[in-house]
């Protein structure tokens, strides 16, 4: 599998001279199945409208798989929502998209309503490729060949992470995490242990976690400490404070690889291999 980060910051997109090395765009991840040529995306924030471009561009539908798009969202807040309207595949014939909202309980969203008036112009009945929305929960399944597991984090109105098999190795995607709740963060542990590669919510210092508590994000150090607990290939330090200069960010990558080595702070258009 090719991983390729499009957007790595949380809250919102905001950008600034001292943090755009890093990027200034909200989660996006794109994971490719390079066998068949699927792929599947891990949220939808601002990030999406950049691989919305490339699609638009490189991919052809005559190409096996390649017409085949999935968008896994891990929860309904808007810096993991707001790329959706904008992505250019959902007004192409051809193209079949599926859009897999979780199931989170009463913090579910219909996320169709994203389309339409009062928020958007454009109705989901005018939208040429003609996307389903499946609903996604705890446990085990399969979509467009990727295995995929999901586990329940710690964030306000639910969460979820998601461990997708490749034939090498496995990765992990569990951003909007707060660490502290001993049940859910040992049933994380284990569902993280031994993945080849492990993106974790990173978005605080650790001087900035009380005053933040309850708000659903955690610190590099606490990352680096869990990724040595569950065994994990390597860290990536992810959904980086809007606004956070790259130096505080790069800073932030040297002092968690004092705990965890194979510590990288992720950055748009950085790809890895699984």
């Amino acid at each position: 599998m090719l991983v390729r980060f499009w957007g790595v910051r949380g809250s919102v997109a905001y950008a600034t001279p001292e943090s755009i090395g890093h990027g200034c765009n909200t989660p996006c991840v794109e994971v490719v199945d390079e066998r068949t040529n699927r792929r599947l995306i891990l949220d939808a924030g601002s990030g999406l409208v950049g691989l919305s471009a490339e699609l638009s561009a490189a991919l052809s539908a005559t190409l096996s798989g390649a017409s085949d798009v999935s968008i896994l969202l891990t929860h309904y807040h808007w810096d993991h929502l707001h790329g959706l309207p904008f992505f250019a595949p959902l007004y192409q014939s051809g193209r079949n998209v599926t859009i897999w909202a979780p199931e989170l309980g009463p913090a579910s969203a219909d996320v169709e309503k994203i389309f339409g008036p009062p928020f958007f112009p454009v109705t989901v009945d005018r939208l040429s490729s003609r996307p389903r929305v499946e609903r996604i929960a705890e446990g085990e399944t399969t979509i467009d060949g990727f295995q995929i597991s999901a586990q329940r984090l710690n964030h306000p109105g639910g969460s979820l992470a998601y461990r997708i098999r490749g034939a090498t190795g496995d990765l992990v995607y569990a951003t909007d995490h707060e660490f502290g709740n001993a049940g859910i963060d040992d049933a994380l542990r284990r569902f993280a242990s031994g993945a080849s590669h492990v993106i974790l919510d990173s978005h605080l210092s650790p001087a900035e976690v009380e005053s933040h508590r309850g708000r659903g994000h955690s610190d590099w150090q606490r990352c680096a400490r869990f990724a040595s607990e569950c065994r994990a290939g390597t860290l990536w330090l992810f959904h980086h404070k809007p606004g956070r200069s790259d130096a505080d960010v790069a800073r932030f990558e040297a002092e968690a690889r004092k705990l965890f080595r194979q510590t990288n702070a992720s950055k748009e258009g950085v790809t890895f291999v699984v």
